[in-house]
């Protein structure tokens, strides 16, 4: 891993594809979107703007609690969020925004802009993805995004004030002590450490986590690569605010469901001893994360299972086996399978 981030001007398409994509590590993309039109310093009349997008459909506005001064996180029993959720338009989230004052924080988080405001889609390509990945935006004051990963590759563009990104490898999540999932800001795996203010004796760690981390700085117009796993930090310093993400994927999963899958595994494993666990590890690794090659290359492609070749419906039953040891558990009956 590099020690100090790259920062490439006038990134190409080719060159984001064949070298930035394939190389697993965050880029700065300095002026990435600098010539969108109508990206301006002011907020307001950036925010003029785009209340002529939008198309009315409702959104949900976070509002930070009681003295969270932005800190968007869990509740401090970690039972929940520190924060809560008011559904409005674009249009009036903005007005809230410019209008009012937000010691605690006050966010438009993740909205997808095709479907919130599709012509700003139109108006505003992003020159290193294909048009079906669509961007989603999020607009607010000074706010922090706790440590956290997503499940795909990430291009995230400032428009407006000031993002510090802090970043962390994969590798590096034992040292970053992630909170309960079922309760996660955001439905993602959060870190529970403070960046600024480390608590080494609870989070003992953390120490070696930081010797690890990038940060940067982005303007507005500035893009920044994260590729998919690294754990990253985002504060937003300006008044206001407002970045445009894009996640995708090279390849499209199969079930775009990991978290899901992650639970299940953690049910069904949660009582075995140590052997047995380590005997689903092994076959974890060699089916699923393919750590010894291709787990069924020595038998014939019309009988790969899943892993290529499956016959029609078999994963559908599949399926339909898992639903059903899990049904049960929860009350609920499944039709009969179609064969």
């Amino acid at each position: 891993m590099s020690s100090k981030l790259r920062d490439i001007d006038a990134v190409t398409r080719n060159q984001f594809e064949s070298d930035i994509l394939t190389g697993g590590e965050p880029v700065v993309l300095r002026g990435l979107v600098s010539d969108w039109p109508g990206i301006v310093s002011d907020a307001s009349t950036l925010f003029a703007a785009l209340k002529s997008y939008d198309n009315g459909m409702p959104q949900g506005t976070l509002l930070g609690g009681s003295g969270v001064k932005g800190q968007f996180n869990y509740a401090p029993n970690l039972r929940g969020q520190n924060y809560t959720q008011v559904s409005e338009t674009v249009s009036v989230a903005l007005d809230r925004l410019l209008s009012s004052d937000h010691p605690d924080g006050a966010y438009i988080q993740s909205i997808p802009l095709d479907k919130h405001m599709p012509r700003f889609v139109a108006d505003h390509p992003m020159p290193l993805l294909p048009e079906s990945v669509t961007p989603r935006a999020w607009i607010g004051t000074p706010t922090t995004v706790q440590t956290h990963f997503d499940q795909s590759h990430n291009i995230a563009c400032v428009l407006l004030g000031e993002r510090v990104v802090t970043l962390f490898p994969p590798d590096q999540l034992p040292g970053l002590y992630p909170g309960p999932l079922e309760t996660a800001p955001g439905g993602a795996v959060v870190s529970l450490t403070d960046l600024d203010a480390p608590d080494f004796e609870k989070h003992p760690k953390f120490e070696e986590a930081l010797k690890h981390k990038q940060t940067v700085t982005l303007q507005a117009g500035d893009a920044l690569y994260i590729p998919y796993g690294w754990w990253h930090h985002i504060r937003a310093t300006a008044p206001l605010n407002m970045l445009v993400n894009y996640w995708f994927m090279p390849l499209t999963p199969r079930l775009e469901t990991p978290y899901a899958a992650m639970a299940l595994a953690m049910l069904c494993f949660d009582r075995m001893d140590d052997k047995a666990r380590a005997v689903w590890s092994g076959l974890f690794d060699h089916f699923v994360f393919r750590k010894n090659g291709d787990p069924m290359g020595h038998v014939n492609d019309d009988v790969r299972g899943f892993l290529g070749g499956n016959p029609e419906g078999q994963e559908g039953n599949a399926i339909f086996e898992i639903l059903g040891s899990l049904a049960p558990l929860v009350g609920l009956k499944l039709p009969p399978i179609k064969k």
